[in-house]
């Protein structure tokens, strides 16, 4: 029952009526707060909108539960409504906002242009040079802990297996104008240094045939950046990322050898022996050093201090160095479906922030000192600021954040099998390097399978336009597994509405950190 007057008169409201019976009105958008004011993120067109107090518990109300009886408990007088309203009114009339179009099904280039891309648009090549590792992290990937990919294996990558893989990039790329990258993963790559210099050879030759510039890249703990591997590195100019967790203690908690040894010091004499070569070779501002951190456990913002003491404590560390810190991996888990911005959802995200952006504004409130989360977090906010942005609601859905499998980062394992990227586990594979791409069965369980299943949860969710999530924890072995991508949906909900009230903070305080993200 409706107290409010003006309540009972907006019950037959035209737009009113539209937005309450929308399929599920939680999915027009969702409104947050930064740090002084209030915002609405529209779903439709990408709009953010500074919106008063009154407009905020309106839409909030009305977003969360779909019924304009919940309005009569806000305490606002029928004035304040009416106010309110009319706000939102115009917005709907001027912004085309609150008028998202219905999901039928996602699209993307994978949908209308797969073969051409395929066969003229590859980018990137990642080859799993080795399976071995020295190190047995306890986080890795290929720990017994996560039965989805392969356990710590004793294979290298052959010749034969990594000219085809290569051949394939440069064959499947005359349309392409970017640089063309090849990358070394493992295992730890450097154990199969032989490969790796005879395929940087026989790619240079292949980018003069085929008139392309080729980049190489490599991810390395560190414990086998001796001298000569390192003077390699340099002269070949490869973008190199160091795994190092960060100080000893830190580093030592997950990162050991074999026989239980903590690596740090091996690693970082071999990040000392790159710097060395690079800053010998006149070269130090060229491929910026790079670590990548792996936080996890207790304390996280302990670990945060920590390692942004160890940084700063390292005066042979380079000003340029990047950071790229990461979450711990846990692979695939089974979980229910929960309504995006329904009652239990809400249990589950409430008061939750991600533990940098928490860090960040404690540690660093007036913006100016570098710190170890930057990179992480522009690449976020970058995300935000670039999002799709229009005047009328969009009227196709795109896959997330889903590449075109292969085109992008062309993953091939040491028995020469092709999968998206390295990152997928143990899912239908996209093909092999004898035989190439396997369109009809990339058409049947990254196109077909995968966008009949999404679409009937992406339909319901106000992040579909800024989601970043691909095909990793969507698939088993043998075909699409959505329950795996349930936690992951609520997961990157959670950093999207931390990623929105940050990117508002910084405009109403620290404007030049957005402005910058135009460069």
């Amino acid at each position: 029952m409706l107290d409010s007057k003006y309540l009972i008169k907006l019950e037959n409201n035209r737009e009113v009526k539209r937005i309450l019976s929308d399929y599920y009105t939680p999915r027009l958008g969702r409104v947050f707060k930064a740090e002084e004011k209030k915002y609405f993120y529209d779903t439709g067109t990408g709009k953010i909108a500074e919106i008063t107090d009154e407009v905020y518990k309106i839409l909030k109300t009305v977003l969360e539960n779909g019924k304009i009886q919940d309005l009569n408990k806000l305490n606002l007088t029928d004035e304040q409504l009416e106010e309110g309203f009319l706000d939102i009114f115009k917005a709907i009339k001027e912004e085309n906002v609150l008028s998202a179009n219905p999901v039928v099904k996602l699209t993307g280039e994978g949908v209308y242009n797969l073969e051409y891309s395929l066969s003229n648009n590859l980018t990137s090549l990642l080859l799993e040079v080795t399976e071995k590792c020295n190190l047995r992290c306890k986080y890795c990937i290929y720990n017994p802990n996560h039965p989805e990919f392969r356990d710590f294996g004793h294979r290298d990558m052959n010749i034969d297996i990594a000219i085809k893989a290569v051949n394939m990039l440069f064959e499947n790329s005359n349309d392409t104008n970017e640089d063309i990258c090849i990358g070394f993963y493992g295992g730890e790559p450097l154990l199969n240094k032989k490969l790796i210099k005879e395929i940087v050879e026989y790619s240079k030759v292949k980018s003069i045939e085929y008139d392309k510039n080729v980049i190489f890249a490599m991810t390395c703990n560190g414990t086998l950046m001796d001298i000569d591997t390192a003077q390699y590195i340099v002269e070949n100019n490869f973008n190199i990322i160091f795994s190092i967790d960060g100080p000893e203690e830190i580093h030592n908690e997950n990162r050991i050898f074999a026989n239980g040894k903590g690596s740090f010091q091996s690693a970082i004499q071999g990040v000392k022996n790159y710097q060395y070569v690079k800053e010998k070779s006149g070269k130090e501002m060229e491929n910026p050093l790079v670590f990548n951190m792996v936080v996890d456990g207790q304390d996280i913002l302990g670990k945060y201090t920590k390692i942004q003491n160890f940084i700063d404590s390292n005066e042979w560390l380079p000003e340029n160095l990047q950071i790229l810190i990461t979450a711990i991996d846990l692979g695939p888990e089974e979980s229910e479906y929960i309504l995006p911005m329904s009652i239990e959802e809400r249990e589950i995200t409430k008061n939750k922030i991600d533990p940098s952006l928490y860090w960040l504004r404690k540690q660093n409130t007036n913006r100016k000192e570098k710190t170890i989360i930057d990179q992480s977090l522009y690449k976020g906010l970058e995300r935000i600021h670039k999002r799709l942005c229009i005047d009328k609601p969009v009227t196709h859905y795109g896959m997330n954040g889903c590449c075109v499998p292969g085109k992008q980062r062309m993953y091939v394992t040491v028995d020469g099998e092709i999968y998206p990227c390295e990152k997928t586990g143990n899912i239908p594979s996209l093909g092999n390097v004898e035989k190439g791409f396997d369109i009809n069965k990339i058409k049947r369980f990254y196109i077909k399978d995968f966008i009949n299943e999404s679409s009937k949860y992406c339909k319901n969710c106000w992040a579909i336009n800024l989601c970043g999530l691909c095909y990793t924890n969507c698939f088993d072995s043998n075909s699409i597994h959505y329950s795996y991508r349930h936690k992951s949906c609520i997961e990157e909900r959670i950093y999207l509405s931390n990623l929105l009230s940050e990117y508002c903070a910084c405009l109403e305080n620290f404007p030049d950190i957005i402005k910058n993200l135009e460069d």
